[in-house]
């Protein structure tokens, strides 16, 4: 029996998904398989997975009663969903640095407000484990978190500042990320610091000229060990998981998440490496998703 067919009789008496919640997986896939010679060694990684494609689709049926379609509709508990392994992160970064860099720039300017809106699931929360959607509003300029005030955390006006101070070299960029966003664990590697720190400049990006932020994205191709996998976020919505490995199955697998579109972060997912009483191997355990994100004139406004 091959491959392929031994997909099909996987829980075959399982119900068969609907096509809106398998086309924005089949139309990545399309996509990628589409844009000819420029993206030839990102294909690679997806031929790789052909086979792992059709399996999880049949995880998707599976598990069609637990993936959600958007944040309003999300059940509370644990939810497992599927989990395409792609491989190397660093190809599909290069490409995710030329995508944002021939995107649009974000600008802002001294009293303007940034309006995120998200939502977020946490199974850890016992009083509300279901699905809570919230707005945030912050200043673009507030110099009480500017210059070392509070710490590493950064005004929108700051971050800006420092996407363009930044240097071509790769190696300089993860190394001036590292100071921006200092240690805080002294049980974290190097790597694992430089990855928080890139990771933590891109989701924090609220504004940005598009190449000093596609200079970012090709720092972190450049991170040892970095995994790629398609996932679902806590809006139901299709993303691209950037992990680093542990292989201490005590460490659960915290993912950062971007828009296959857009290549822009999109959210964040904690799953389970082991089972507890609570939940199973596998499980995501916390997942977040950015529903939105637009700089508005004033607090309370939105886009």
């Amino acid at each position: 029996m091959d491959e392929m067919t031994a997909v099909r009789e996987l829980r075959a008496e399982a119900p068969v998904p609907r096509r809106g919640r398998l086309a924005p997986g089949r139309e990545l896939l399309l996509r990628e398989a589409a844009r000819g010679r420029r993206s030839r060694r990102i294909r690679a990684d997806w031929r790789l997975a052909a086979v792992g494609a059709a399996a999880a689709i049949t995880v998707a049926a599976v598990l069609g009663t637990q993936v959600v379609s958007d944040g309003r509709d999300a059940q509370p508990g644990a939810q497992p969903t599927y989990f395409l392994e792609l491989g190397s992160a660093k190809d599909l970064l290069n490409e995710a640095a030329d995508v944002i860099a021939a995107g649009p720039s974000v600008t802002a300017r001294d009293g303007q407000w940034i309006y995120v809106k998200s939502v977020e699931v946490n199974i850890t929360d016992d009083e509300q484990p279901g699905p809570q959607t919230g707005e945030d509003w912050m200043k673009y300029a507030d110099p009480s978190m500017e210059d070392g005030r509070a710490g590493d955390d950064h005004s929108p006006r700051e971050e800006y500042e420092f996407l363009k101070s930044l240097p071509d070299d790769p190696k300089k960029i993860r190394e001036k990320a590292r100071k921006f966003f200092y240690a805080t664990d002294e049980s974290e590697t190097r790597t694992e610091h430089e990855y928080r720190a890139l990771t933590a400049v891109v989701s924090r990006a609220y504004a940005y000229d598009a190449e000093d932020l596609a200079k970012v994205y090709r720092a972190m191709a450049t991170i040892p060990g970095l995994r790629a996998a398609q996932v679902q976020d806590a809006a139901g919505r299709d993303a691209i998981a950037l992990y680093l490995p542990s292989k201490d199955t005590m460490v659960d697998r915290n993912e950062f998440l971007l828009n296959p579109g857009t290549y822009l972060y999109s959210g964040h997912r904690l799953v389970a490496r082991r089972g507890t009483e609570e939940w199973k191997k596998g499980d995501v355990v916390i997942s977040g998703a950015r529903l939105a994100m637009a700089v508005v004139g004033k607090k309370g406004e939105r886009p």
